[in-house]
């Protein structure tokens, strides 16, 4: 049996004395923080926090954090079951084993995660921002690359463009992201605008173009 399970039975036995709600729910939810000293770093080397939270009717009662060692009580319904689980050697000892299966999984999945890439699709979408002064919203959208590291500059007639606006990096939850960094502009004939992204999976920076009256941007990798 499973920690979660271990504790799961013994809940049930220490709220056995009362009557349960028509309605309730348990929840185990555990999380592994790793923080690796540099890329490709060993198994031993990582640091680990492993964290469990014991929840009933959504509300947190008992946290086991491994920093501490030991579960304690979040809210006083789960001093009891603290209290209990704290003396049991065979759920300390799985909870404080949970760490190390952590570390075994960053050793398993960090080679696959590293060498992982996704090269991003790049397009310019323009609208008018601000019909009093002509400006011109140019949206540079970012799609769909892995790692999530990764540089974007807007470039007019070759001259980098400092005043840009970047939305916050967006996870689609298929291990890609995207993002979108835009210039406001007051574009005039003969202007060419460049989006430029440099990304662990191009050998280059990779542009994309976009020219007044221009009805679609122009890729050129």
């Amino acid at each position: 049996m499973g920690l979660g399970g271990i504790i799961l039975a013994l809940s049930v036995a220490a709220v056995s004395g009362a009557e349960p709600p028509e309605h309730f729910l348990y929840q185990d939810r555990s999380e592994c923080s790793l923080t690796a000293a540099a890329a490709g770093s060993r198994p031993e080397d990582v640091e680990v926090r492993y964290v469990y939270r014991f929840i009933y009717d959504r509300e947190e009662l008992v946290r086991f954090d491994s920093a501490r060692g030991e579960f304690e009580a979040v809210a006083a319904l789960g001093e009891p079951d603290a209290r209990h689980w704290n003396g049991q050697k065979e759920v300390l000892e799985n909870a404080r084993a949970a760490a190390d299966v952590c570390r075994h999984n960053y050793g398993v999945l960090e080679p696959f995660v590293r060498k992982r890439l996704v090269q991003p699709k790049l397009k310019i979408s323009a609208t008018e921002h601000d019909s009093s002064s002509q400006n011109t919203l140019l949206i540079c959208n970012v799609a769909r690359f892995w790692p999530a590291e990764i540089e974007i500059k807007w470039f007019r007639n070759g001259k980098e463009e400092e005043d840009v606006m970047t939305t916050s990096l967006i996870r689609n939850g298929d291990w890609t992201f995207q993002i979108q960094v835009m210039l406001e502009t007051k574009p005039e004939k003969g202007d060419v605008y460049t989006c430029q992204v440099e990304h662990a999976s191009f050998t280059t920076p990779s542009r994309v173009q976009w020219e007044p009256q221009s009805d679609s941007a122009q890729s050129k990798m």
